[in-house]
């Protein structure tokens, strides 16, 4: 899912390529969730709103910066938001 992060890398880096490439690498900096835990919760709770996500991990309930970059990992990790449905009669 998230390569290993070298010994330097301190989590406050934007230089690592978005969205699974550096688990330790801070989504929400307000309040220092980390991508590991953002694509966990995701992941393992089944979230599928921003909402949802803010609510599990509490990224994006400061400043809101990051909700551009959550709902990004909402788009990969997420399961689909709309199941399959069968109109037919």
């Amino acid at each position: 899912m998230s390569q290993t992060v070298g010994s330097d890398c301190g989590g406050d880096c934007r230089g690592c390529a978005a969205v699974g490439s550096c688990a330790d690498r801070f989504v929400c900096r307000c309040l220092r969730v980390t991508e590991r835990e953002v694509i966990h919760a995701v992941v393992a709770l089944g979230l599928r709103t921003l909402t949802e996500v803010r609510q599990a991990t509490e990224a994006g309930t400061g400043c809101s910066c990051c909700h551009r970059e959550l709902s990004a990992y909402l788009a990969v990790y997420s399961a689909s938001s709309s199941p399959n449905i069968c109109s037919a009669r």
